[in-house]
C-alpha cells in the first residue's frame, strides 16, 4: 500500500508561490517537526496576509440536485451531467468530488477530470477515480464539489461561509499555489476586540469582525462556534501575529 498524496518536505519549500499546480492541489505535506501543510490554490483576485486564516469556496447550488444518466455500477465516467445555471470549465472539478443525494446510492467519489458543461444542459461527463461501487438510478441526482483547497478565499469578517482550511506562513498571490499550514505550532493573526485569548493553552476560533483573524472563545458559545486550535505562548496584542497551535488536520 502506498500513499502519493503524502509527501514528507522541508520548511523551506514554505516560502515558494509557484503558478502551476506543481502536485495535487490538497496535497498533504509533513516536515522535519511533523507541522503539516496542504497544497492549495489561491482564489482569483484574493490578496492573502501573513498569518492569515483561510477557507473553502462557497459552495453554490449552481452543481447540487443535478442531472446525471442512468448507469450500471462499475463504471468510471458520469455521463449526461448537468449544471444548473452556470458553465463549468473544463478539468475545473479535477481533484474534487461526486456524489448523490439519493440515500443509497453514490457515495462520495474523487474526480479523476470533467468536460465542460453548458449551463442549462445535460451534456456533461465527470470521470472518476476508481469504479463505482453502486448503480445510477433513473431518477436519482447528481452533486459535486471543488476539492476545498483549490480557489481558497480569506475567511470572511463574519461567520463563517465555508470550512476554515487553514494559515498561510507566507503571503501566497491571488491565483497562484502555496502551501497552507493545517497543524502544529505557527503565528496567526489575532483580533482581540470581540472576545480576546485570556491566557495560554485557550482555545482559539475564526475571529467575525476582522478577514482572516482568528481570537478567542467565549466560555458560554454557540455550537456554531469552530475550535481551531489552542493558544501556545504569551499571547500578544491587537492587530498582532499571536503564537498558536492549530489542530485542523
Amino acid at each position: 500500500m502506498s500513499f502519493p498524496n503524502i509527501v514528507f518536505g522541508s520548511e523551506g519549500e514554505l516560502w515558494h508561490n509557484s503558478s502551476g499546480e506543481t502536485v495535487p492541489v490538497g496535497t498533504l505535506m509533513i516536515i522535519e517537526d511533523g507541522r503539516t501543510f496542504r497544497f492549495c490554490e489561491i482564489a482569483a483576485s484574493v490578496t492573502t496576509v501573513v498569518g492569515g486564516l483561510l477557507q473553502a469556496e462557497v459552495h453554490t447550488t449552481d452543481q447540487s440536485a443535478e442531472a446525471v444518466g442512468t448507469l450500471d455500477a462499475g463504471v468510471t465516467r458520469l455521463t449526461a451531467v448537468g449544471s444548473t445555471s452556470s458553465n463549468v470549465i473544463l478539468n475545473e472539478y479535477i481533484n474534487g468530488y461526486a456524489y448523490t443525494d439519493n440515500a443509497v446510492t453514490l457515495p462520495m467519489m474523487r474526480i479523476k477530470a470533467n468536460s465542460a458543461i453548458t449551463a442549462g444542459d445535460s451534456d456533461g461527463t465527470i470521470d472518476l477515480y476508481i469504479k463505482t461501487p453502486t448503480a445510477i438510478a433513473l431518477g436519482n441526482t447528481l452533486c459535486y464539489i471543488k476539492n476545498p483547497w483549490r480557489d481558497i478565499i480569506l475567511k470572511p469578517a463574519s461567520a463563517e461561509t465555508a470550512p476554515a482550511i487553514g494559515v498561510n506562513k507566507v503571503v501566497i498571490t491571488a491565483d497562484q499555489f502555496g502551501w497552507v499550514q493545517t497543524s502544529g505550532p505557527t503565528t496567526a493573526l489575532y483580533d482581540a476586540s470581540t472576545t480576546a485569548i485570556a491566557a495560554i493553552g485557550d482555545p482559539i476560533g475564526p475571529d467575525q469582525a476582522v478577514a482572516s483573524a482568528i481570537s478567542g472563545i467565549a466560555d458560554s458559545t454557540t455550537d456554531t462556534v469552530i475550535i481551531i486550535g489552542n493558544a501556545l505562548g504569551v499571547v500578544e496584542g491587537d492587530t498582532n501575529q499571536t503564537p498558536v497551535f492549530l489542530r485542523m488536520e
